[in-house]
């Protein structure tokens, strides 16, 4: 091997663009809801421009909102706290700026566009009203 091989070599690594997930394409896990035994009941993950619901290992929803992956989670909590099992929510840095930001330009602070989303999804989910009946 020639040494100018090797020194052009050394550039290509030290220009190429640094990875913080160590793996080139996988996703990034920003989010754990843990139960009471460390187990990880669901998460949250980032990958080409989308946060991902990850319930019980497999993937059930996307949105590019960070601020609705977080909401669904913070809802999960929820049932599984109405069912008797504790849980702790473990967020990155990355997933509560993207949501904060989302928030902010909402004008709202993360905490009440968290609940806004929350009742929304309650609205949406409600079954339809009844129309009035005619006398």
């Amino acid at each position: 091997m020639s040494i100018s091989s090797k020194s052009r070599r050394d550039a290509r690594r030290r220009n190429a663009p640094r990875r913080s997930d160590g793996i080139a394409g996988m996703p990034q896990i920003h989010a754990q809801l843990k139960g009471p035994d460390e187990r990880v009941l669901a998460g949250a993950t980032y990958h080409e421009g989308e946060w991902t619901l990850v319930l019980r290992g497999e993937p059930v929803a996307a949105t590019p909102s960070a601020a609705m992956v977080l909401a669904m989670l913070r809802h999960t909590a929820a049932s599984r706290h109405a069912n008797g099992i504790a849980t702790r929510l473990s967020v990155s840095k990355a997933l509560d700026a993207a949501a904060s930001a989302e928030a902010e330009a909402q004008g709202r602070t993360l905490v009440e566009h968290l609940d806004w989303l929350e009742a929304e999804r309650q609205t949406r989910n409600a079954p339809p009203e009844a129309p009035p009946k005619a006398h």
